[in-house]
Parts: C-alpha cells; structure tokens; sequence
C-alpha cells in the first residue's frame, strides 16, 4: 500500500490542531449522579454545590453543602484548581481530606468524594 503525501489534507490537519480548545471536565463516576459530566473550559471557574442559585452545577445530597467547591480546569498546565467551601468536605480516593479554603492544583484521573457521602467523581 502506497501513501500519498497530501498537503491540502496537511493543512487542514494543522488547522485542526491549532484551533483545539482547551476542555476539561468532572464526570460522576458513582453516586446519584452516574455518568453526569460538568464539562469545564479552561480558565473558567465553575461552582459546584446544593443550591441551584449560586452554583453552576448542582448534587442534591443533603451531605454537599449550598456551595461546596470552586473547580478551575487550567488548560495551560493541564491541572485542575480546587478549593474547598465546604462543612463536610471533599476527600481524594486515598482518603486524605482537602483543607477547606486551600487551593489545590490536581491532575487529570484524579478521583475524589464530595462530602462524607457515596458522590465520587473523577476528573477528566
């Protein structure tokens, strides 16, 4: 089999590539919420919680608080910034709990729980 070296296909490919925008997201992997995505632009900060009137994204759990997070995706360094506003918390997959008000900076497949409840999630 022969290739062809096409460069009109070239370009097109190029183009395609340098427009790609910049996605993250958080996908419920267990809970009331299975298969529920919250897709996140990059440098777009998103409000996760309770109540629908302050969030962007809502988990009706009595254990997640009226406004329980902030998630940033940053595209640049593909890291995802979390903060914590919580009285139940989030805790990691391992279990460490989030300290409330601290900024952290996660990697993609990092899974975590939204207060002392069954909602998991893990970031794209």
């Amino acid at each position: 089999m022969r290739v062809r070296n096409d460069t009109d296909s070239m370009r097109v490919t190029r183009s395609l590539a340098l427009s790609r925008e910049l996605v993250g997201g958080m996908v419920c992997i267990m809970g009331q919420g299975v298969g529920r995505m919250l897709p996140l632009e990059s440098d777009h900060r998103m409000v996760v919680g309770r109540d629908d009137a302050v969030c962007d994204f809502t988990v009706s759990d009595p254990k997640v608080s009226r406004k329980h997070m902030e998630i940033t995706y940053i595209g640049a360094v593909n890291q995802y910034r979390i903060v914590d506003y919580s009285k139940n918390g989030i805790f990691l997959k391992d279990g460490h709990r989030l300290q409330k008000t601290k900024e952290y900076y996660l990697p993609p497949e990092t899974e975590f729980n939204l207060g002392q409840g069954n909602n998991r999630y893990k970031l794209k």
